[in-house]
């Protein structure tokens, strides 16, 4: 290919400039508004070589960004979108930048360059520097480099260079491999910061695709473009199994335009592929690749759990034993995955594969991490992963290796989100694991949790080491509700050092289960940082234990002590839910319109239902699927087949970045009022679907003050 990066790419004569090319824009008037950009971006001083952040939502504007930022020869380093603003300030100084481009559609330009404000990871800011007089300094990369933002392995965050030449070689894979071409409608619901989302967008833009950036998880947004003609649904796992089960979706199946759906950054399982086959018609298609290296290795619909197929074109894909010598190719083999690119250089990804006699690959795990030495045999941590996820009442799961890595004999322990307490409580999960697992599979340990922390693409992310923030202060009622609590529990001065909350739960003798979302509730009102952030001494949040019985309540929630103290009604953010009324009246509307075959039974915040009435048409839950046990299952057993279940409540979007008062007011409550199970409307319906349930609808976008969800019981 002629082009030297993907401005080039997306801005070449041959391509038609009346065709659609981004979201709802001609490609005319792409390239209009990506010049316009780039002129402005020049004469704020943005230099070729200098390293500038890029931000955003998924959004059209974003990708403009991307590509005027290309064109004026800066190095664009992509910032997630969700990064909280503490993270962001470290990548910027890690990677040198000075300055952000933050695209909104929302502004006049679609974008505007804003300065780093030289803040510290603790929130205190320094002198700030304005967007004409920035001194990028001395770059460490060629100019057109895009700077990503690894989460690896470890949850840790990491920066990987990739030149223009990197970029643009992958996209040529994804053409070349009939992936993308020049008629498709490319719909990329999942972050584009992300390495494979880069990848796709790099082949939309070689091939001369249409493509179109909605945002991740905005299922709506995916039901609206396939009923328009998307041709391409890239997306990963998790958020493959929801869009299956929508009731929207496969009404309104086939979607004649739809040629191929692609599940990457995640293990795709047999189960994923027969579900989709089944729903839409469409089987699930892999990816596989890195961060360094872009998509390697890709497999049509109907491969077995875990497989990725065959190398994409242009790259050659080795096997190493573990003395680092590539095993014979042209039969069967395993070992270690080393990939040579079209520049010649060579790769060693650090996963274990085998191969079958017809060259497809099988990711087995991480060498030193996701692959687990148990006697003479291997286990892959993703498959039995794979096989508990189908385990009745479990929503979510995580299984990691224990013990030395160089041991012959590690541990396994699994880590897992329940539906339902008793249907998914560790006796259970480990006899499903016995019954489906060989026994050298089957893992030492079951601990349930209350959320695994996940990156926006799916990755289990590591436990965050806790310490206090600098100058952090406790001015709202939310904040001395926190602080007083972490005052009565001992853990200022073991905060001031820092570490992981089983760290700090074995210490103190405290609940681990539960402490850690009060700990990351306390880091999203800004009384704690995570992981490498620099530690302070106690703050002015330090409270003695008696300035709000809220927290004395969470305290001894922590503790494990049955004691459930609520706090005062004076103490207005705990008390009933403003947006009470609103949700009965949509609940009264919404059934109105909805034929209910048999009684209706109604559960109230805190009543339990009834452990004997069962075959109800519908049931309504208002504000009670927040507590200290999770028992979405016997909410099911409720019903008659066909029967609805309703949840009506108030939910977080995010727990880890609380940006409003009243989403902070929430979050404090529900940890007074009995540790809140489901903190995100995408976790419930997760916990709804582990239980049987099919999720058919919900009202509300998920940031606001409440929603509905709407699930179904099975004939």
């Amino acid at each position: 290919m002629n082009a030297a990066n993907l401005w080039e790419a997306f801005a070449r004569a041959d391509l038609d400039p009346d065709a659609p090319a981004l979201g709802d824009l001609s490609r005319r008037a792409a390239v209009g508004r990506v010049t316009e950009l780039a002129e402005r971006l020049r004469a704020q001083g943005v230099r070729p070589a200098e390293t500038v952040g890029l931000q955003g939502p998924n959004q059209p504007e974003w990708v403009l960004g991307l590509l005027a930022l290309t064109a004026v020869g800066a190095c664009p380093l992509l910032l997630p979108a969700d990064s909280p603003p503490a993270e962001t300030r470290r990548l910027l100084r890690t990677a040198g930048a000075r300055r952000t481009l933050v695209t909104d559609p929302g502004e006049a330009h679609g974008a505007v360059l804003r300065p780093h404000d030289g803040g510290t990871d603790d929130g205190s800011t320094g002198a700030g520097i304005g967007a004409g007089d920035a001194d990028p300094g001395p770059s460490a990369h060629d100019p057109g480099t895009v700077v990503l933002v690894s989460s690896g392995s470890t949850g840790t965050p990491k920066l990987v260079a990739r030149s223009p030449r990197s970029v643009l070689d992958e996209g040529v894979r994804y053409h070349h491999a009939g992936l993308a071409r020049r008629e498709d409608r490319v719909l990329l619901p999942l972050p584009l910061s992300h390495a494979y989302a880069l990848g796709w967008l790099a082949g939309a833009l070689v091939a001369g695709a249409h493509v179109d950036p909605v945002p991740p998880r905005a299922v709506g947004s995916v039901h609206s473009r396939l009923r328009e003609g998307a041709t391409v649904l890239v997306t990963v796992p998790g958020l493959a199994r929801v869009l299956a089960r929508r009731r929207a979706l496969t009404d309104d199946a086939p979607f004649p335009a739809l040629r191929r759906v692609m599940a990457g950054a995640g293990y795709v399982d047999a189960g994923l592929d027969a579900l989709w086959s089944r729903a839409l018609g469409v089987g699930v298609s892999r990816n596989y690749g890195s961060s360094e290296t872009g998509s390697v290795l890709w497999g049509e619909p109907g491969l077995p759990s875990g497989a990725v197929g065959r190398p994409m074109p242009g790259v050659r894909i080795d096997l190493l034993d573990p003395d680092g010598t590539p095993v014979p190719g042209g039969g069967a083999a395993q070992g270690e995955l080393a990939v040579a690119l079209e520049d010649g250089s060579v790769h060693r990804l650090h996963d274990l594969a085998d191969r079958d006699e017809d060259g497809v690959h099988r990711i087995l795990g991480r060498a030193r991490l996701g692959v687990v030495r148990r006697g003479a045999r291997w286990v892959s941590t993703l498959e039995v992963e794979s096989v508990l996820r189908a385990a009745p009442g479990v929503a979510d799961v995580s299984v990691t290796a224990t013990g030395a890595q160089d041991s012959d004999d590690q541990g396994l322990t699994v880590e897992y989100v329940p539906a339902d307490t008793e249907l998914a409580s560790p006796a259970q999960v480990q006899a499903y694991a016995r019954a489906e697992l060989a026994g050298f599979k089957v893992p030492d340990s079951f601990l349930p949790r209350y959320r695994l922390r996940r990156s926006a693409v799916g990755k289990t992310q590591a436990a965050p080491a806790y310490r206090l923030a600098r100058g952090a202060r406790a001015a709202t009622t939310a904040e001395q509700v926190l602080a007083a609590a972490l005052t009565e529990l001992g853990l200022p001065p073991l905060l001031a050092q820092g570490g992981t909350a089983a760290d700090l739960a074995a210490t103190t003798g405290l609940r681990a289960e539960v402490l850690s979302p009060v700990l990351d509730t306390a880091c999203a009102l800004g009384l704690l940082v995570t992981d490498t952030f620099s530690a302070g001494a106690p703050g002015d949040w330090t409270l003695p234990p008696d300035v709000l019985p809220g927290g004395r309540a969470l305290a001894a929630r922590v503790r494990g002590e049955t004691a459930h103290e609520r706090p005062d009604p004076p103490a207005a953010p705990f008390g009933p839910s403003a947006v009470a009324k609103a949700l009965r009246a949509s609940v009264e509307e919404l059934l109105a319109e909805t034929a209910v075959d048999g009684s209706l039974l109604e559960i109230g915040d805190g009543a339990a239902p009834p452990a004997t009435d069962a075959g109800h048409g519908a049931c309504v839950v208002l504000g009670g699927v927040h507590g200290p046990a999770a028992g979405l299952g016997s909410l099911a057993a409720l019903l008659r087949p066909k029967g609805l279940l309703v949840v009506a409540d108030a939910f977080v979007h995010d727990p880890l970045a609380l940006t409003d008062d009243r989403s902070r007011t929430l979050a404090v409550r529900w940890l007074v009022d009995g540790h809140l199970h489901w903190w995100t409307t995408q976790e419930l319906r997760a916990g709804l679907e582990a239980v049987g349930l099919r999720v058919e609808e919900s009202q509300g976008a998920e940031r606001a003050p409440y929603a509905i969800v709407v699930a179904r019981k099975p004939s």
